[in-house]
């Protein structure tokens, strides 16, 4: 059992009902499958409740909207390159969408169960915008 810093309390026991690590929780899930919908919902309608809904909604949104802009700027990148050829395209988009993919749902899969923990998880600032605050 590690400890926690003096600096990072535990969210999720400072008042924090089951509900709440729940839709922390299913907020990150959502983001797998449908982007930042389900997590923008989570944090318009829940985030008021506590600090901790609205870090782990605000996280999930965040990693979403990157990676989905991330994904924009791979398709870019593959239809100028399709103007060359359609194998350097393919060869060099596909690898890099892959990538920030994997990464993204690494990151989304550990928020989901540090949320679930009741924990704080941190995501670095390349994958993790802070659009959402």
């Amino acid at each position: 059992m590690t400890s926690k810093p003096a600096s990072q309390p535990d969210l999720a026991r400072v008042g924090d009902s089951d509900s709440d690590i729940m839709s922390a929780t299913f907020g990150y899930l959502g983001a797998i499958f449908l982007g930042p919908v389900i997590p923008l919902a989570v944090y318009l309608l829940r985030s008021r409740r506590s600090p901790f809904m609205r870090y782990h909604a605000a996280t999930a949104v965040n990693l979403s909207l990157t990676a989905g802009l991330y994904g924009l700027c791979c398709l870019i990148l593959g239809g100028l390159l399709l103007l060359d050829s359609a194998t350097v395209a393919l060869v060099v988009a596909l690898p890099v969408g892959l990538v920030i993919w994997v990464s993204a749902l690494l990151y989304l899969i550990r928020g989901a169960i540090a949320a679930n923990r009741g924990e704080r998880s941190e995501a670095p600032d390349w994958i993790c915008a802070h659009i959402v605050g």
